[in-house]
């Protein structure tokens, strides 16, 4: 019995023996299986990277091969694309300074009431355009009912007094009436006569008819618009207050101060640029005059200059930037201003390089740029050329046209 105990026991051991061999066999198999599709796919990975770079490659040269200008000779003589050498050359130095728009009250025109009186209506408004001679406000006037029923008074007194000159005029002929009866007659009809003329020419200084019932009607003496109205309804208004403005924008002024230590020359009658700060438009103006003195405290001069556009953005406390020349001259490396383009939002100038094809090849050089000549027709260039470079000097717009049109050509 123990001998058959023994021998099962044996054959329980080597059918344990014989399940872990076949595991350890597995498992040795499937990571030698693991890491050969491991080095399969990394192989095939880098190669696809390979052939990524070589493709990328092949597409940057492409797209510097489409980014890059070229014209033979003939095509430049057909768009008229000009060269010229980057120069040396003298430019103004010039400054900026701030200045304001005001309104010129050479020509503005303010208007107040000749007689104290009530306000019954008023025709205009703010910012209206009006003409000489148009209704702005009516009041009532007592004084001006006074004055027109004056007026009457003496009309009727010079009726009487003429019909008493007339009958003793017509006796004195006849020999019935003695002289000195005619000639009181004739003295009080001249009265009569020169108090009517006295009371209506009170009423003309008012502005004022005989027949307007103590009405007075405000007109405006000169063309222009409402810049200032301080009038309504109801109120009473007295002999000097200023009820309106008129201002006439046709023609502005230029105020702006000058430091004395500033290296600029101002004469009357100069002629200056400005700038606007919201278009960036320039316009001119003319030095019509600057203070004889420098003020005390600040050492600066005050200058005025009259406007010489009338442009429509053009408004009274408007801030610009006046450009002045500076009186020294400098030399300095220089362009014609027709070769400034703007790509990217930076300021380029192409360079001209010949080639082998009997033309040129032509590229976008980032520049920095100082001072222009007061003729606006040369452009110093800080930075970017060198003195006897070539360059566009005419017709860089359509090299900036065809760099763009490859760009976008290239961005689809």
């Amino acid at each position: 019995m123990s001998i058959r105990l023994k021998k099962r026991s044996q054959w329980v051991w080597v059918a344990m023996i014989v399940v872990v061999t076949g595991v350890l066999a597995s498992l040795l198999l499937w990571n030698n299986k693991a890491k050969t599709t491991g080095d399969a796919e990394q192989g095939e990975q880098a190669h696809a990277h390979q052939e990524n770079e070589k493709v990328g490659a092949e597409e940057g040269d492409d797209h510097a091969e489409e980014e890059k200008l070229a014209l033979t000779s003939e095509q430049m003589q057909q768009q008229n694309v000009k060269l010229a050498k980057v120069s040396v050359g003298e430019v103004n130095e010039s400054q900026t300074f701030p200045a304001k728009l005001v309104v010129n009250t050479d020509r503005q025109a303010h208007v107040s009431p000749s007689l104290a009186g009530r306000v019954e209506s008023v025709y205009v408004e703010l910012g209206q355009q009006v003409k000489r001679g148009q209704a702005l406000a009516n009041l009532l006037v007592p004084d001006l009912v006074d004055q027109q029923a004056n007026l009457q008074i003496a009309q009727t007194n010079l009726e009487l007094a003429k019909q008493d000159y007339d009958r003793e005029r017509s006796l004195w002929s006849q020999g019935i009436s003695a002289k000195q009866d005619y000639q009181r007659a004739y003295n009080a009809y001249r009265q009569a006569q020169i108090q009517v003329q006295a009371a209506r020419s009170r009423l003309s200084a008012f502005g004022a008819g005989s027949g307007s019932s103590g009405r007075y009607t405000l007109t405006a003496p000169i063309n222009g618009v409402i810049s200032n109205k301080d009038i309504v309804i109801g109120e009473n208004v007295q002999l000097a207050d200023q009820l309106f403005t008129i201002d006439q924008l046709d023609q502005l002024w230029l105020e702006f101060v000058l430091p004395t230590m500033a290296n600029i020359g101002v004469q009357p009658n100069q002629q200056i640029r400005f700038k606007s700060l919201q278009t960036g438009n320039t316009f001119n103006a003319q030095v019509q005059s600057l203070t004889t003195e420098a003020d005390a405290q600040t050492g600066r001069l005050q200058v005025r200059a009259k406007v010489l556009s009338n442009a429509a953005e053009l408004r009274p406390n408007l801030m610009v930037n006046v450009e002045l020349q500076a009186t020294s001259k400098q030399s300095v490396i220089r362009v014609s201003a027709a070769a400034i383009q703007q790509v990217e939002g930076k300021d380029v100038v192409f360079a001209a390089k010949a080639n082998q094809q009997k033309g040129f090849d032509f590229e976008a050089v980032p520049v920095q740029i100082g001072q222009r000549t007061q003729d606006g027709q040369w452009v110093e260039i800080k930075q970017g050329l060198t003195s006897g470079q070539s360059y566009v000097a005419e017709g860089s717009f359509l090299l900036k046209s065809e760099l763009e049109k490859g760009e976008a050509e290239h961005g689809h």
